[in-house]
Formats: C-alpha cells, sequence, structure tokens
C-alpha cells in the first residue's frame, strides 16, 4: 500500500538527501587539473540528444547489413563472409571515453538536466536549465569562451532552438518549459550564430507578447528563414545571425523534419554546421555546439530506421568538423557525445535469436512520426477501415500479409498472426480520441500508452518491424546508461576515461581558460 506523503519531517528529509548528494556530486566533478600544452582554438561540441552506444552502433550495422547485402542466417554467412559494420567516422576518433548521465537526484535524467551538466559542469534537477539544483544560475562553456577568450560562439539544433540542450548553452530558466523567457535569454546572450530550428511559443505562452523574432533583431540579429538567404549569408564585423529553417515539422514543435522525411529544400545540420565555420571563422577562436536532437524524439517513439538516418545526419556535421579539422590540425578539438541514452535501444530481439536482419528496415519511408500525423490522424476523423491501414503499413514500412504477393520475396517481413491482432489492438485505440484514451492501460496484446503520446499504432507497427530487424525497446522514455564521449584534436588525451557529465565542459575549461 501506498502511504500519503506530506508531513514537514519527511519534507526536511528529502531536502536533506538532495543536498547531500548535490554537494557530494560536485565534489566529485571538480575540474581536471591536467592542462595541455596547446589551447584549442576552434572548439566543435556535438551532442547527439538521446545517443549512447547502442544508436551509434546500430547506424554502422545497418550500413554494413545493406552495404555488404549481408541479410543474416538468409545470406548463409560463413567465415569468408563475416559481418562487416560501417561504423559512424566520430566512432573512430583516437580517444574514446564514457559520461554518466544521472543528474541532481536520480539515476535517470531528462534533457534539460543533462544539458545543464554537459554545458556548464554543474547537476541540476528536472527541468532546470543553465541552473544548478537550487536555482543558482551558472555560466556555461559557450559564455566562459566568449567572455574571457573572445570566441565567437554558434549553437546549432535539429530542434527548436529553445529547446532543452541549445538552451543550457545560453540561458537560465528554472523550467525548460519557460520558452518564451529561454527566447528572451538567446538574444541577451550576445551568441554570435543561431541555427536550425525556431522557437516553440514566438509570441509568448498566451500569443499576446512581442515576437520573439523581433526581439532577436532589434538585439542585432540578421534573421534568415529561407535557403536561399541562408546561403547567401557570408562573414561580417560584428554580424549576428539567427537562422530558421523555412520548413518546421509542426509550429508547436517548431523542429527540423526527420532525415528521412527530409525534402530538397531543407537544410540540414552539415549544412548549418558548414556555415557556422564560415561565419564565426577568425584568428582568436570559435566555440560551436551542434546538437542532433531528433534522434533522442526518434528513439521516444521506439522508431530505429528513423533513429538511424538521423545519426547519420549528425555524422554528416561531424565530417564537416573533420575537414575544418584537416586544415587546421594544431588548433581544433572535436567532441562528440550524448546527453543520455533513450528507449532501453537493444541490438538483439528474442524471436532473431542470435542474428539481425536490418535489411527490413531499409523499406520504412516515413518517419513514425510523419505516419502518426498524415496517417493515423485521418483514420481517426474518417473512421478508415483495418483493411486499408494494412495496406498503407505494407506500403510505407515494408510490413506483408502472408497473401501478398511481396510475402514470398520478403519472409523476415511478413506479418505473423499475432502481428495482425497487435496492429489491430493499437489501430483500435488510436481511433480513440485524445481526451477519452486510459491513461498507461495495458495487457497482454495492449500497446502501453507512451509518457511521451506516442500514438498506439505507429508503436504497435514499428515494435513489429524492428523486433524482425532483431532490435528491441524497453521504454520509451530516457534509461540510466552512460553516453559515449568521443574526442580528436587538441586536448583529446583529458577525454578518456569514465567521468561525470559535468567533467566533459570542465575538461574544456580547464585546456582553454588559461589564466
Amino acid at each position: 500500500m501506498s502511504k500519503k506523503v506530506g508531513s514537514k519531517w519527511t519534507l526536511v528529509a528529502k531536502v536533506l538527501t538532495l543536498s547531500a548528494l548535490c554537494l557530494s556530486t560536485y565534489a566529485i566533478a571538480a575540474p581536471t587539473t591536467t592542462a595541455s600544452p596547446a589551447v584549442p582554438k576552434y572548439i566543435f561540441y556535438f551532442i547527439g540528444d538521446g545517443m549512447s552506444f547502442p544508436q551509434a552502433t546500430s547506424l554502422g550495422v545497418y550500413r554494413g547489413t545493406i552495404d555488404n547485402s549481408f541479410v543474416g542466417t538468409l545470406a548463409q554467412p560463413t567465415p569468408d563472409n563475416p559481418p562487416k559494420a560501417s561504423m559512424p567516422v566520430f566512432a573512430s576518433f583516437p580517444v574514446l571515453g564514457a559520461a554518466t548521465t544521472y543528474d541532481a537526484s536520480k539515476f535517470i535524467t531528462d534533457s534539460a538536466a543533462a544539458a545543464t551538466a554537459l554545458a556548464t559542469g554543474y547537476k541540476a534537477l528536472d527541468g532546470g536549465v543553465g541552473v544548478d539544483a537550487f536555482n543558482r544560475p551558472h555560466p556555461s562553456i559557450a559564455t566562459l569562451l566568449k567572455e574571457k577568450n573572445n570566441y565567437k560562439v554558434g549553437i546549432i539544433s535539429s530542434v527548436s532552438i529553445d529547446h532543452a540542450t541549445p538552451a543550457g548553452f545560453y540561458a537560465h530558466q528554472t523550467s525548460r518549459n519557460k520558452y518564451y523567457d529561454i527566447g528572451l535569454d538567446l538574444s541577451n546572450s550576445n551568441f554570435d550564430y543561431f541555427g536550425g530550428g525556431g522557437f516553440k511559443k514566438p509570441t509568448g505562452y498566451d500569443g499576446t507578447q512581442k515576437n520573439l523574432v523581433d526581439i532577436a533583431k532589434q538585439a542585432g540579429y540578421t534573421y534568415v528563414n529561407s535557403k536561399v538567404d541562408f546561403d547567401a549569408l557570408k562573414p561580417k564585423e560584428g554580424q549576428k545571425v539567427l537562422a530558421i529553417n523555412a520548413i518546421l515539422d509542426t509550429p508547436s514543435d517548431a523542429a527540423l523534419d526527420y532525415s528521412i522525411d527530409r525534402n530538397s529544400q531543407d537544410l540540414t545540420l552539415a549544412d548549418y554546421t558548414k556555415k557556422g565555420v564560415e561565419l564565426l571563422m577568425n584568428d582568436t577562436g570559435f566555440f560551436m555546439m551542434i546538437e542532433g536532437g531528433k534522434i533522442d524524439w526518434a528513439a521516444h517513439a521506439n522508431d530505429a530506421a528513423t533513429l538511424i538516418h538521423d545519426v547519420a545526419s549528425l555524422e554528416d556535421a561531424v565530417n564537416v568538423a573533420l575537414d575544418f579539422y584537416a586544415a587546421h590540425p594544431d588548433e581544433t578539438l572535436i567532441i562528440v557525445t550524448g546527453d543520455h541514452e533513450t528507449g532501453g535501444f537493444g541490438i538483439g530481439f528474442g524471436a532473431t535469436g542470435y542474428d539481425t536482419y536490418f535489411n527490413v528496415l531499409a523499406s520504412q519511408k516515413i518517419s513514425g512520426q510523419k505516419y502518426s500525423r498524415d496517417y493515423i490522424t485521418k483514420y481517426r476523423n474518417e473512421q478508415i477501415g483495418f483493411e486499408q491501414v494494412l495496406q498503407d503499413i505494407e506500403s510505407l514500412f515494408g510490413l506483408y500479409q502472408a497473401t501478398s504477393p511481396q510475402a514470398k520475396d520478403n519472409p523476415r517481413a511478413v506479418l505473423s498472426e499475432r502481428d495482425i491482432v497487435i496492429l489491430h489492438q493499437g489501430y483500435l485505440e488510436s481511433l480513440i480520441p485524445y481526451d477519452k484514451r486510459p491513461y498507461r492501460k495495458t495487457d497482454g496484446y495492449r500497446i502501453e500508452y507512451s509518457y511521451y503520446d506516442q500514438e498506439p499504432l505507429q508503436i504497435a507497427v514499428t515494435h513489429i518491424l524492428n523486433g524482425k530487424a532483431g532490435l528491441g525497446w524497453t521504454t520509451t522514455a530516457h534509461t540510466g546508461l552512460p553516453a559515449a564521449v568521443y574526442a580528436k584534436g587538441v586536448g583529446q588525451e583529458s577525454f578518456s576515461g569514465i567521468y561525470e557529465n559535468t567533467e566533459i565542459p570542465r575538461k574544456m575549461m580547464s585546456l582553454t581558460l588559461v589564466d
């Protein structure tokens, strides 16, 4: 039986416990004292939101499968035909470390507390950006490098520019949901370049406040939101730029489309990174944080194919940094890491035994989000029948009914009777209007409602497809896995070993903020 918590002594005990944890955390996260003989003048800080070892490895296995036509036991592999993973380029960096991801109060963090740790070197409570567990503001590594070293600073994200991870580098708010206030902090940051998604609350919480874009313009930012104007940007003395993609996934999310859904007019993380190099390049130095934010979103949706495409998009941006490094090897530091792991993602599934069949993922044409938005909404509004739903699932995800002409050529992608039952249950639940759905109700075949309000039918489709590929998920939320830290360049040796996530910016501070 659960007991009602409400006594003042219980509250005091909780505060004392939290205080002890925070103080011990800060003691552990003391700045690294080993100084590098050289100071990195140009720093690229890549953060794959929701990305840990499984997410990066899945891209390598997928490419190894597709590029080498390696399709598990169906290919009858032999010692002369072993699997060949094609890992992300950053996996070959000379230094590999691992960072814990827990926050100031629990072992599974949210993105705001993780961003605060990765930006400022202080642990935070869930929701806080740029403030520690006691709501005290702390400057980020980006702010310190701008104020003390006169570096130019760029902040890039594939999600909204006021989202938790980018906000951790320029904002100081007790809640990540204070989007309008975070937008005001952006204009007050005096950073040189912001690129990617837009503002979630551009005119405030009730839609009546002054537009954040206009405020940014008044603060001296050149605003562009078309590919033509973006391409035309050239470096100018004293110029500050706010570059928002012309195509955003939804007005409320204000994020870039998933890589799998992208069209020719979409700007990519690589585009924003390349433009950042062009605009920020100077003899003093620059710092750029580049977030692959939709890796996390795909993992929340348990959508492996979409996730893999967005890890590849982050890798494309890393390649831009590597091109820069090739020209400036004695002055550049590149860090690639994640803020936490999302989804409890694992390469291995009971139904496929000791094998994988990632080739089935290649048939997925759109993200689970786009399927939910463009198709499931239509099913619900127009009460479309289940047979049409199965036809859409076949054309969009490559999952076939046993009677389909395609079935004999794609045996791994054939839906079993149990698969059909699960899909039908998800279909029935997705037909229910949001305000009438039961909360997190589950049974043997039922799809558990996600904490992030994923569509039951979408979760059913991607779970079945991922299972046939040999992939599994434990949650639609975050987990407590450590994050990989890949390092290359000046000071790379500082990032080896296992340490707190707060140590990553502190190591950068030790390398750069020389008295």
